[in-house]
């Protein structure tokens, strides 16, 4: 039912007042009202690494992410994955020694304002692909030897800003080509 589900969503709320599980579900009516999904799901499973999926429309995609007061959350035909960060002091160094891959520690030893990149990269990487944060972690790279972002024949990254600057990443399969439609929810 969803196989021709027009295009790809993006949409953003702030979450005063509410919460993730509420926000989604006003992204979902949002589109079943607008037609585009023939009723609003709520049976949810999760797959065995824990990458939740709605069993009563197994061809819809989502993925959701949430930083403070800001919810971002892509809709689509196809698997996604999105992830937002609040930059922050951390303990970078510690960090990319332990979840980087070696391109990306390389280009983060010369370029630390990097690191929320390429930690919004991996996360929307690995929401994707349903995997979640592990062992695998380190064992992929997000960015070429020139520091560049760079998907696969399998997904796309694309860097982007929320409306208060906060950074973030989209993960598209590759078979989303889609221009992204924008929703801020009320």
């Amino acid at each position: 039912m969803t196989e021709g589900f027009p295009g790809l969503w993006r949409f953003s709320a702030d979450l005063s007042g509410s919460n993730s599980a509420q926000r989604l579900n006003q992204a979902l009516a949002w589109l079943a009202e607008q037609q585009l999904l023939p009723f609003v799901p709520v049976q949810k499973n999760v797959n065995i690494h824990g990458k939740p999926f709605f069993a009563d429309l197994p061809a819809l995609h989502f993925s959701l992410s949430h930083c403070q007061s800001e919810w971002v959350c892509l809709i689509a035909s196809a698997p996604v994955g999105i992830d937002i960060e609040q930059i922050r002091g951390c303990r970078q160094e510690a960090i990319a020694r332990r979840f980087f891959h070696p391109l990306e520690q390389a280009w983060l030893s010369q370029h630390p304002q990097a690191f929320f990149q390429i930690w919004t990269a991996k996360e929307s990487v690995v929401k994707w692909s349903g995997t979640g944060i592990g062992e695998d972690f380190a064992r992929f790279s997000v960015v070429d030897e020139t520091g560049r972002l760079s998907g696969t024949p399998d997904y796309r990254l694309i860097p982007f800003a929320t409306k208060k600057g906060t950074p973030g990443t989209m993960c598209l399969s590759a078979s989303l080509m889609d221009a992204i439609h924008d929703h801020e929810l009320d």
